[in-house]
């Protein structure tokens, strides 16, 4: 079944692990780091109804313990560059205005600190004019007052202004910077080869742009701004401290240096844990969508226990690493906690030693601000961790900008917007594979494909049918030539040779929005095309009854239409397109045997000045076709008249046919003797 089939390919670990040496991960790199990792597989035991077993000595379910692989994606390690960095800030933000967002924090922290001092030497100066004789008469004593009272003003504005400067530029470029990784993922996304979607699922794309982005857009910008706040801040503490008992600093470069280590050995497991949870948070979401499009099929089989325990095990994988992650951070605090603990109790200590050389406003306010420094200096080591474990994002954002690209869309040599006007086809010396280092699915395919000729294309599955299509359209780029109306398809843009072949594919592709909308996306028809269109398809009475009529909303992926309806609309969209290349990719596989019928009267009718190639299973689409090539494990081993394969015994076209039966086959091969008498009758007509 479809759902089966698709459920099967995205969500391969249910299933069967994946090939030898195939990643899962996306196929870019972030320049600078470390090499990939290999590709990480986990077995997780299950127990339960996994597989059913039936024999003549017992014929009840048996149960066994069974492992699921789960292939991660694959990650990078270790410490995040400054590469990434540099590629994350300087796209939007360039040097200068990275400098100047450093130099309005070193201002508003001076600010800041001048702000306290000038209010201490304040004081100082007001007792001296209470209680000494700095000043004399009522008319300087206000101007003192007036004066250290405006430049007291003046530095809490400056603190103020630098403050909300400080912050603004920060959310500018953080937020500026992750609009513009956020577009160049898109655009890389787009521009991806289709391999990369065969082997990345949707729920590890969609964990990128949601996740991750997310963390970009909400916490990265939070997180930087209090870890240099913060920063800059145990600096002017310290330097407060200093001035004010020289020996503080005797303990305070102990203390920096401990927690600086401890940083260093905290980030070197909590990076790769935060990895870890991110990708396998990728498995529950991926297992999610893939179990939700196949509904249908797992309760027709009666899978949803064993897909419940398949999603209770990603489940686990992913507990146990967030788990992981928060246990880290509480280890990070607790010996946080422990060593501003001791350094409290040095600092009291060393006060009582040295009492006696220290007045008590020194005591008091080196005791004061050791209690700050402290918190400051556990709040500046878990914000420095946690800006650099949400660097993790930007780095799995950058490796979406690197990804391999499809050939350019367009290219200066554009062919005429006529072509092609024939429709003919030439294969030579074509060999195709889907990655470089993957195997030959296409090898050494000759011939060519006339003019408004009927094609057809059979083989068993995994002989390479499809590939076929796959190359005509440059999925990957083939080797060898193929000609469409005398042009190389790999001399012209990928825009250009797609839009000028339709396709019908096996699983036809709706889009949430209206009937018109669906049909013509870019309004380049009128409402009576479109009606002559779906009226040609014989969907115009469906649509008429229709409240909205051609307005009508289509649900998510058309899931308000059956599959015989979605298809129908696919081949109204190729009767608006008007090209001369049809391709028909096994599109009547889910169809009843009346849409199928109507199907191909339409492309008989429609498309009788078109060239037709048609890919199926069923004998009977394409017995009446003008040519069928035969091909088996991506070589080409027939390629003649169906009339001419069934009077071979030796042909395995032939041998596929008697598999059917004796009446099914005397029906094919009277329908494939007609089309023949009835292909000279039009070439002697010719003449």
């Amino acid at each position: 079944m479809r759902a089966g089939a698709e459920l099967g390919r995205q969500q391969g670990p249910a299933h069967a692990p994946p090939a030898p040496g195939e990643s899962g991960g996306s196929s870019g790199s972030c320049p600078g780091r470390q090499p990939r990792s290999r590709l990480h597989q986990l077995r997780l035991p299950l127990t339960g109804p996994q597989r059913f077993c039936c024999s003549s000595s017992r014929g009840k379910e048996e149960t066994e313990n069974i492992q699921v692989a789960l292939p991660l994606e694959n990650h990078l390690e270790g410490k995040v560059g400054f590469k990434t960095y540099k590629n994350y800030f300087t796209p939007h933000a360039d040097w200068s205005v990275i400098i100047f967002l450093i130099l309005v924090n070193i201002a508003a922290q001076v600010a800041y600190v001048l702000q306290d001092w000038w209010l201490a030497f304040w004081a100082h100066v007001q007792s001296g004019l209470y209680f000494g004789a700095i000043v004399r008469g009522d008319e300087d004593v206000v101007f003192v007052l007036n004066w250290y009272l405006g430049a007291y003003s003046g530095l809490t504005v400056s603190t103020i202004l630098f403050g909300i400067t400080r912050s603004l530029l920060i959310f500018y470029v953080f937020v500026n910077s992750s609009q513009t990784l956020h577009s160049k993922m898109l655009e890389t996304i787009l521009r991806a080869p289709v391999l990369f979607f065969n082997r990345n699922t949707i729920g590890r794309i969609l964990n990128r742009f949601s996740r991750d982005i997310g963390h970009m857009d909400d916490l990265l910008p939070v997180i930087f701004q209090d870890f240099i706040q913060t920063f800059l801040l145990m600096i002017g503490v310290v330097g407060v401290m200093v001035a004010a008992v020289p020996w503080i600093a005797i303990p305070v470069i102990p203390l920096g240096i401990i927690f600086f280590v401890l940083q260093w050995y905290f980030l070197r497991t909590s990076r790769d844990v935060k990895r870890l949870e991110r990708t396998t948070r990728s498995l529950v979401l991926s297992h999610l969508i893939s179990s939700l499009r196949g509904l249908w099929t797992i309760r027709a089989y009666r899978a949803r226990q064993r897909f419940q325990e398949v999603f209770n095990a990603y489940q686990d994988l992913h507990s146990e690493a967030w788990f992981l992650l928060l246990t880290t951070s509480q280890w990070l605090a607790v010996y946080l906690d422990v060593i501003c603990a001791i350094f409290v109790i040095v600092v009291a200590f060393g006060a009582l030693i040295l009492v006696e050389s220290l007045d008590l406003g020194q005591v008091g306010l080196v005791l004061s601000l050791t209690l700050t420094l402290t918190g400051m200096f556990q709040w500046c080591v878990r914000q420095s961790a946690e800006a650099e474990n949400m660097m993790i994002s930007v780095e799995r954002g950058i490796e979406y900008t690197d990804l391999e690209k499809e050939a350019p869309w367009e290219l200066e040599n554009r062919p005429l917007p006529s072509w092609p006007n024939k429709g003919v086809i030439s294969f030579k010396t074509v060999n195709f594979r889907y990655k470089s280092d993957g195997p030959l699915v296409l090898k050494n395919i000759e011939g060519s494909i006339d003019a408004r000729q009927k094609f057809g294309i059979m083989g068993r599955t995994g002989a390479g049918k499809s590939s076929v299509i796959a190359a005509l359209f440059r999925l990957s780029e083939p080797k060898g030539d193929i000609y469409i109306d005398d042009i190389l398809t790999t001399s012209i843009g990928l825009h250009d040779l797609r839009k000028k072949m339709s396709i019908a594919p096996q699983e036809p592709v709706l889009f949430a929005g209206t009937m018109r909308k669906n049909l013509d996306p870019f309004n380049e028809h009128t409402d009576n095309e479109l009606w002559n269109a779906l009226e040609e398809v014989q969907l115009k009475k469906s649509i008429e009854v229709l409240p909205a009529k051609m307005n009508t909303e289509l649900a998510e992926s058309g899931l308000n239409l059956s599959v015989g309806q979605k298809q129908l609309v696919c081949l109204a969209r190729a009767i608006l397109r008007k090209n001369q290349i049809l391709i028909i990719d096994k599109a009547t596989s889910y169809v009843d045997p009346r849409t199928d019928e109507l199907i191909q009267k339409n492309i008989r009718e429609r498309f009788a000045q078109c060239t037709v190639l048609t890919i199926t299973h069923r004998l009977s689409t394409i017995i009446d076709c003008d040519r069928i090539m035969v091909l088996d494990s991506g070589t080409q081993i027939e390629d003649t008249w169906p009339y001419n394969l069934l009077r071979d015994r030796s042909s395995p076209f032939y041998q596929m046919v008697q598999q059917l039966g004796e009446a099914e086959v005397a029906v094919l091969t009277k329908r494939a003797k007609a089309a023949l008498q009835k292909k000279w009758q039009e070439i002697d007509e010719s003449l």
